[in-house]
């Protein structure tokens, strides 16, 4: 992997960056079978980029399947630009510290790709890409199932039996385990099924690491090794806000941080901020809570959302994530009015 004491020369001094380390490829994937379920990362032809300016941003939402990512290349040779335009189908950023915190950061495939000019010397080459749209929303599923099957049943028929064949990873015991009443057909996105499976049980899905589709609930537990307490000697950076949809939390680049891992701060550092009230909207009393109420009493907030942003050759070198208490952001407009709503 790419350090910052390889800096190119003719570049700015950025003084001490601690041990910053990187890895930023894009490439065209191998795989082992015709079916394209098991990568092969020792064929792929890939286009090292690593020592050129970068500029990446990374989002993940557990409202969501689908993560994007940006890569902003700086000054590639004409053979070069012109290989990704053809060529690249995929794009990977592997990031982080030397000491325990360098990890992937984003994989995803490339939908769109665009030359500009910065100045009258610079060119980037601005990539966007996604992760998961391919095998969700992009994919196809035409299958059924029997009268009294089960919730995971129905999970792996949805992965099995689409055209892009998925495997089914982690489907949490706290999925009701009701079987159908009678059968069912599946003819539609991946997306749609377990969007409504997801909704239905107060759970979210993502495709993992492994390209596996786990199926988790919100309550779940987490274990503790997911569990990152931050302070500003571990990496914390300026001080969290409160905002009507969590705690914000911006931290030094960390690829150890995923969706549903647990963040543990001291509550004291929290910035308040003043309700926004609407004089043309009548004020519920249950959304009048103090605002505190929102505020885990241990400090410890689950990752809704991530952002991951990074400069090779600059500054930018952060994670920021979205935390919610675990008994769910209620105070102010986020307030869950009865037993009966849930975060969905």
């Amino acid at each position: 992997m790419a350090e910052q004491e390889q800096k190119p020369q003719g570049t700015a001094d950025f003084g001490v960056l601690y041990g910053r380390k990187w890895e930023i490829k894009i490439f065209k994937p191998a795989y082992k079978d015709e079916e394209k379920t098991e990568r092969d990362p020792e064929n792929d032809m890939s286009i090292d980029v690593s020592d050129l300016k970068c500029v990446f941003k990374c989002k993940y939402d557990m409202n969501t399947a689908l993560s994007v990512g940006t890569l902003v290349v700086y000054n590639l040779s004409p053979e070069t630009e012109a290989g990704i335009i053809q060529e690249g189908f995929q794009f990977s950023v592997y990031g982080g510290y030397e000491k325990g915190q360098c990890g992937e950061i984003f994989t995803g495939d490339i939908v769109q790709v665009i030359r500009n000019r910065e100045n009258g010397v610079d060119y980037r080459l601005e990539i966007l890409a996604v992760r998961a749209k391919m095998e969700f929303d992009w994919n196809f599923v035409r299958a059924s199932v029997a009268a009294q099957a089960t919730p995971r049943e129905v999970a792996k028929a949805i992965t099995e039996k689409a055209d892009q064949k998925l495997k089914l990873g982690e489907v949490s015991d706290k999925i009701s385990q009701q079987p159908l009443p009678r059968g069912k057909i599946l003819f539609g996105k991946p997306y749609k099924y377990l969007y409504q499976m997801a909704k239905s049980n107060n759970a979210y899905f993502m495709l993992n690491s492994k390209n596996e589709v786990d199926l988790k609930c919100l309550v779940d537990e987490i274990p503790e090794d997911l569990c990152l307490t931050l302070t500003p000697e571990t990496g914390l950076i300026g001080t969290p806000k409160y905002t009507d949809n969590g705690i914000i939390i911006k931290m030094l680049l960390d690829a150890r941080v995923k969706l549903s891992s647990m963040i543990k701060i001291d509550n004291s550092l929290i910035q308040g901020q003043l309700i926004s009230i609407d004089p043309q909207m009548k004020e519920k009393k249950d959304q009048m809570a103090s605002q505190n109420q929102v505020f885990d009493k241990d400090g410890q907030y689950e990752v809704l959302s991530i952002t991951h942003s990074g400069d090779t050759w600059g500054d930018d070198w952060s994670t920021e994530v979205v935390g919610i208490s675990r008994n769910g952001p209620k105070g102010l407009q986020t307030a869950i009015a009865s037993p009966e709503q849930t975060l969905q």
